[in-house]
């Protein structure tokens, strides 16, 4: 019988640690020693590591089902290259014009994250994205990634003006929307160290991180993509 991740769990290795992430009860944590080294030798199909499955869907980490695509490891977002905040971009603007429909943002984002559970939020900031980026034939091209970098630049500028302390999950959720509203496709990035532990969060389009430098975002281990 095949086995998969069960819903709402993420996991990535870092130093032969597996981290998990439950966006269900917002919880990091990791396994005992000898059940992180069964899971890991599942998770890299070794030999005999079958034996390991009755331990790991007790513990609700497995659940009998065809693999999914967001399994270990996670894939949809590689480390960034390229930073929005080192790149120089040509007519963004100071971002002033920005700062009123910022403010309606991020206090709309920070409303939702102090209301609603961890999954809803993320859950609202997938749809929002994707009922206002419909698919592109330009997506790739050079022009696009210009006024991208402008869009996230015009965000950057004005984040300083808005009178809300800075959080990582929620400018990378308000960053989304603003960039949504633009129909620009981009993801919220979610990663961890190990030790020490540290979780942090960042968008990111293609290989480019919108906002956050390539070496913070590369200090960590990507375990979640939205």
């Amino acid at each position: 019988m095949p086995y998969r991740m069960r819903d709402n769990l993420s996991c990535c290795v870092i130093d032969g640690h597996a981290v998990f992430l439950d966006i269900e009860t917002d919880l990091y944590f990791c396994l005992p020693g000898d059940l992180e080294r069964a899971f890991i030798a599942y998770a890299a199909g070794a030999k005999g590591a079958g034996a390991a499955i009755p331990m790991l869907v007790k513990r609700k980490i497995l659940t009998p089902g065809k693999p999914l695509d967001h399994d270990m490891p996670p894939g949809q977002a590689r480390a960034p290259l390229r930073s929005a905040l080192e790149i120089p971009v040509l007519h963004a603007g100071s971002g002033m014009t920005a700062v009123p429909e910022l403010m309606t943002t991020i206090w709309t984002c920070r409303r939702q994250i102090r209301a609603k559970p961890f999954k809803e939020v993320l859950d609202r900031a997938a749809r929002y994205r994707r009922q206002r980026c419909p698919p592109r034939t330009d997506a790739s091209g050079p022009a696009h990634e210009q006024q991208l970098l402008q869009a996230a630049c015009i965000f950057n500028r004005a984040r300083p003006y808005i009178p809300i302390a800075t959080n990582c999950l929620l400018d990378s959720i308000a960053l989304s929307r603003f960039l949504a509203r633009r129909h620009f496709r981009s993801d919220i990035v979610l990663g961890v160290t190990h030790e020490p532990f540290s979780a942090h969060c960042w968008v990111q389009a293609g290989d480019i991180a919108l906002n956050e430098a390539v070496g913070n975002a590369m200090a960590y281990t990507v375990i979640k993509v939205v």
